[in-house]
């Protein structure tokens, strides 16, 4: 803690107007203690009101911002419904798989049997299957 001291040109002042050291030496002892008691009260009244003013701050905020547990529960609410929502569309993409499975199985059937029907509608391939029987 700092400790005040009065400025030389005052305590001369001082000793002037006292008419001698010593009695200048008591009044300003006298001062300069009560500018410490004056200036540790006022550092005493600026923490009680920091301290006020910042449990103020923080109960308005509290009620302005989200805290950690609100967002917490909120974000695993939404975690929550995002997966039901991901489970519906992988059972969709399932759903489309077996579509397409069974339409590549179809399709394979009905290139096997255009590739035969082209190739017994050749006239040229009928011609040697007459010459080979």
């Amino acid at each position: 803690m700092e400790t005040y001291t009065l400025p030389r040109e005052a305590f001369d002042v001082l000793v002037e107007s006292m008419g001698g050291k010593q009695k200048a030496e008591v009044v300003a002892k006298a001062m300069e203690s009560a500018i410490d008691a004056i200036q540790q009260k006022a550092n005493n009244v600026i923490l009680e009101q920091k301290q006020s003013l910042k449990l103020e701050i923080k109960d308005e905020l509290k009620y302005e911002l989200v805290t950690r547990e609100l967002f917490e529960e909120r974000f695993k609410s939404l975690e929550n419904t995002m997966l039901e929502k991901f489970k519906v569309v992988d059972e969709r993409f399932k759903v489309v798989d077996e579509k397409f499975s069974s339409l590549h199985f179809k399709m394979n059937i009905f290139i096997a049997i255009a590739l035969i029907a082209l190739t017994f509608a050749n006239p040229t391939f009928v011609e040697l299957i007459k010459k080979i029987f």
